[in-house]
């Protein structure tokens, strides 16, 4: 064959080569070198439930009136959801109430009582150990509703005073998980026992008492004087709880 029917016959063929090599595809991923999608872990669930018992220790002086020492106990509830998650982090914000009432006599002789709710926003971090639960730091601003009375037998009607004031918890706990501890990638509900310590603090009153006589009463009478009160110190919670 001549050399130049070779060149004619070749020059073709190489060509179609490349066109084919440029034209193929790209070649899929294999198995091995696929990503798996990380598992999420929802066993803290998005809601939660909690419902407990708070011990707080006042060491304000104005709180002797209505205690013996110095311990105020309260009912505790609080419900909150899951904002912000991020691997073994999470952001909760919730709503929480807590209602106590303490009790005792002014100079020996005139029975006092303390009635205090707490209504506060939770403002919750969390750090997640799996089956073990987690760790949490809480925030918790509001306002405090506060009832004082006093029943002097020289008053034609009990001395009271209420007033609405400022009140922040700041606390840290470990909640945990106590079952189911399997299924963690499942929904559903689940039950935990957790516990937190911190400070409560909640702004000071002057408690100058007035009689509870109806508007326009005749009767001319004197309140009294137990000087300043504020609810502040450390405290504890103990609660159970329910997620989903």
């Amino acid at each position: 064959m001549k050399p130049l029917a070779i060149v004619a016959f070749a020059f073709p063929a190489a060509f179609a080569a490349s066109a084919g090599a440029q034209s193929a595809p790209p070649s899929s991923p294999t198995p091995e070198s696929a990503e798996l999608p990380r598992p999420v872990d929802r066993r803290e669930g998005n809601w939660r439930l909690e419902v407990g018992y708070r011990g707080s220790f006042v060491s304000d002086s104005g709180y002797q009136p209505f205690s013996s020492n110095g311990y105020f106990p309260e009912f505790s509830m609080a419900a909150s959801h899951t904002l912000l998650e991020d691997g073994r982090f999470s952001f909760a914000g919730g709503l929480a109430w807590d209602v106590g009432s303490s009790s005792s006599e002014v100079r020996q002789v005139d029975p006092a009582s303390l009635v205090m709710q707490r209504f506060t926003v939770t403002l919750e971090g969390r750090i997640h150990f799996g089956r073990w639960g987690y760790a949490y730091l809480r925030a918790a601003p509001g306002a405090a509703w506060e009832k004082v009375e006093v029943d002097d037998a020289a008053s034609p009607a009990p001395l009271e005073k209420t007033n609405w004031l400022f009140a922040t918890d700041l606390s840290a706990g470990y909640a945990c998980l106590l079952w189911p501890r399997d299924a963690a990638s499942k929904v559903e509900p689940r039950f935990w026992l957790q516990g937190e310590g911190g400070y409560g603090w909640v702004a000071g009153q002057e408690l100058t008492l007035e009689p509870a006589l109806p508007s326009g009463s005749p009767v001319q009478t004197t309140g009294v004087d137990l000087g300043a009160l504020a609810m502040q110190g450390g405290f504890f919670r103990v609660a159970t709880a329910v997620s989903f």
